[in-house]
């Protein structure tokens, strides 16, 4: 495991600043402690520093609830050869205490890996679509796709950015199986938007740490619920300090994205799955749950073109708002009419790095241009503060749709201002959901704004005109 490789993908003045902060760090959870000096044992790369923090570690092996000795049986077992000690034993406790857990499948490889006898199955993974434009089709609709979160929901959560966020300095999760308080959520990102769920509605927020990896020509996959290794993992999210390797083998404690949460995701019956969407192999695992009858929720959607059309059971929303409605949360619900007519003015981008996601936009209308004849009008940006090039556009064709990305102020003012002109303009939102500046237009223009809908709907001349007489 390259860990000092994740500073390839980020800035490394952020890694000494990530250390400095942690290195003053102080919590009155001994666990807590014991996570954070194997994190900067980690990131100073100081194989002594790692059998320190495994000694606290291995004094807290009797404490805590039956996944808090799990957590620190997994970490034991991981990580003793690097002090010098023979794996098998602490992977043989730690496949006890999975079992315990009620996490079988897991007891299952840890009992292998103690045996020496683990081989990993790998697979892939495809999308499977069903959507055709009909002849004649005018008109199409996006945005009627909702989930309807009923009270009692067990939601099932990446552990990044909700429950815990090692980037952030918020560390104080202390594995607890079930989240029903708010003020356990982080403020942010996708824990924005499960505050807005249980704004509307109880929940059981079950947060999903600890997914096992399997590497395979270089490259590291995530199972589904049969244990088969066919989901990738971003290398920027493997190779976090916090992350557990051995052999090929590795946990990923901070889970983060859709692609490493299938195998619990299903294992605790979540009926709604709430992570990362922006990678192609985090949108085939929401693909995977959604075949499985499980909904999910990706606030960033970089990839649901790869969606579109799918033909899943469950169903899949991007960026999209949450409302109450009765005692229940909805997510999405924001039907918006487009002609095939209507000059579109979307936003591409690229740029690299945390600013390729301003490409979002182009990605879902090359896929939908396939499905329909459109007139697209393509607009460059470099990044954050260049909406402005979209508007602009929008106005020299007296254009009144486009599809833009909306991540801060410099990003909402002039989009706001655009939609504030006339009523007849619209936006589609992409990736934008999980920041306030961008949420807060779909707050601002309710009749206005929608979100990149996997399942679109198309109309034909005649279903227009019966929709103009109230018909719809």
């Amino acid at each position: 495991m390259c860990y000092e490789c994740l500073w390839v993908y980020d800035d490394p003045v952020y890694g000494k600043e990530i250390l400095q902060v942690y290195e003053g760090y102080r919590s009155r959870n001994p666990l807590v402690m014991a996570d954070i000096s194997y994190l900067l044992a980690r990131m100073h790369q100081d194989p002594e520093r790692v059998c320190d923090a495994l000694r606290r570690f291995h004094r807290r092996r009797r404490a805590g609830s039956n996944l808090q000795r799990l957590y620190v049986a997994e970490t034991l077992a991981f990580t003793v050869p690097e002090c010098g000690l023979d794996p098998a034993p602490y992977f043989e406790r730690a496949a006890n205490l999975a079992e315990r857990a009620g996490q079988h499948w897991k007891a299952g490889v840890y009992r292998e890996v103690a045996e020496g006898r683990f081989e990993p199955t790998f697979g892939t993974a495809d999308i499977g679509t069903n959507l055709i434009a009909p002849e004649g089709t005018m008109a199409f609709v996006l945005g009627e796709s909702f989930i309807r979160v009923p009270p009692g929901t067990r939601v099932g959560v990446q552990m990044e950015r909700t429950v815990r966020d090692w980037l952030s300095y918020q560390m104080e999760y202390d594995f607890s199986p079930v989240v029903e308080s708010e003020e356990e959520i982080l403020w942010y990102h996708e824990g924005a938007r499960l505050k807005n769920l249980l704004q509307a509605t109880p929940l059981q927020i079950v947060p999903l740490p600890g997914a096992l990896m399997a590497l395979k020509d270089g490259e590291w996959f995530a199972p589904d619920e049969l244990g088969v290794f066919r989901f990738g993992v971003l290398p920027d999210k493997v190779q976090y300090p916090t992350t557990r390797a051995w052999r090929g083998l590795a946990l990923l404690v901070d889970t983060h994205g859709i692609s490493s949460l299938v195998e619990s995701a299903v294992r605790e019956e979540a009926q709604l799955v709430v992570g990362c969407g922006d990678h192609p192999h985090k949108a085939r695992a929401a693909y995977h749950l959604a075949t499985l009858g499980v909904d999910v929720y990706f606030p960033c959607d970089r990839y649901v073109g790869d969606l579109l059309g799918h033909d899943a059971e469950g169903v899949l929303i991007g960026s999209a708002p949450v409302r109450p409605d009765g005692d229940s949360a909805l997510i999405g619900d924001r039907p918006v009419l487009f002609r095939t007519d209507d000059i579109l003015v979307v936003e591409n981008s690229s740029a690299r790095g945390r600013y390729q996601y301003y490409d979002a936009p182009a990605r879902y209308f090359r896929r939908l241009s396939e499905l329909l004849e459109l007139r697209i009008a393509w607009v460059e940006v470099d990044g954050p503060g260049e909406s402005y090039r979209v508007v602009q556009r929008a106005e020299e064709l007296g254009a009144s749709v486009i599809a833009v990305r909306v991540e801060t102020e410099e990003d909402h003012g002039p989009v706001g201002e655009w939609l504030a002109g006339s009523p007849d303009r619209r936006a589609v939102l992409f990736h934008t959901a999980p920041y306030p500046a961008g949420y807060r237009l779909f707050e601002e223009f309710p009749d206005q704004t929608t979100f990149g809908d996997p399942r679109p709907r198309f109309l034909t001349a005649e279903e227009l005109e019966r929709r103009a007489s109230g018909n719809p």
